[in-house]
């Protein structure tokens, strides 16, 4: 009976420190094999999984489809918020959130693969900022940084931004993508751009954000015609599903085609 409950004890405290080791701030998770299937055509190109993206907007969770920015002491860009930061899958444990071994970039990051994070676009007035060492700010596309080169330094990947922006009303998005810039060829394929939104949400229909509904948001919106097992982990699928019903149909391109061309203030 005493060695059963020592048994029940070290178990909750596996369970402890498995639930002491996922970050309470969102991150996106870097990884490959999007589908988790082994031989099929995303197993050698990066994705980045929006799973957490939003969560802690509000009560009750996913409440809003963007970050509300918050005042701070400080008079240069004021308004801010200490994430989405970034991540990847890894074969080590150091995150609930972050393991899970089919979608893990092969070999040492910085060595094997190298994960370029490029910003591609970026709304006046808002910039992203790495505090910690390297300390970095990003404020204009073409703008990147390694995330390889952090997860090597640190034996991690888990790393936070903080977003800073001029005002806390406004529209604000950072878009980005992930590169393998590895010098010998790139072992993966670049991923597909993903947004992070701050203040407001999007136009319906705004699927590529940049504050009007055109061609480019049509596209990305065929991309998922009636699609009906999206999931929070894309990026696009939750604005191309616009109402939120978990299909994308005619009652989705109806909201499109109500701000055609409409540019959002």
């Amino acid at each position: 009976m005493k060695s059963l409950h020592m048994c029940a004890v070290a178990l909750l405290g596996v369970f402890v420190a498995q639930a002491r080791a996922e970050c309470s701030l969102d991150h996106f998770i870097i990884g490959i094999n999007e589908d988790g299937i082994a031989g099929t055509e995303d197993d050698q190109r990066l994705f980045a999984d929006c799973r957490q993206k939003y969560r802690r907007s509000g009560s009750p969770a996913y409440v809003n489809w963007y970050y509300p920015l918050s005042s701070s002491i400080f008079s240069d860009y004021k308004w801010r918020i200490g994430e989405p930061g970034f991540d990847a899958f890894q074969q080590t444990y150091p995150g609930v959130s972050t393991y899970d071994p089919n979608r893990c970039p092969e070999g040492v990051p910085d060595e094997n693969y190298r994960i370029i994070v490029e910003c591609i676009a970026v709304s006046p007035g808002l910039r992203a900022v790495h505090k910690d060492y390297p300390q970095f700010t990003i404020d204009q596309a073409g703008q990147s940084f390694n995330h390889s080169a952090i997860h090597k330094m640190r034996s991690n990947a888990h790393m936070h931004m903080s977003y800073q922006a001029v005002d806390g009303t406004s529209l604000f998005w950072i878009t980005w993508r992930l590169v393998d810039a590895l010098d010998d060829g790139d072992k993966y394929a670049p991923s597909k751009p993903f947004t992070v939104v701050f203040n407001r949400q999007p136009l319906s229909g705004d699927l590529v954000v940049d504050g009007i509904v055109d061609c480019h948001d049509l596209a990305a919106f065929l991309h998922h015609w009636l699609h009906a097992a999206g999931a929070i982990s894309n990026d696009n699928y939750e604005r191309a599903d616009a109402n939120r019903d978990g299909h994308v149909d005619f009652m989705d391109f109806a909201m499109l085609a109500a701000n055609w061309l409409t540019v959002q203030d």
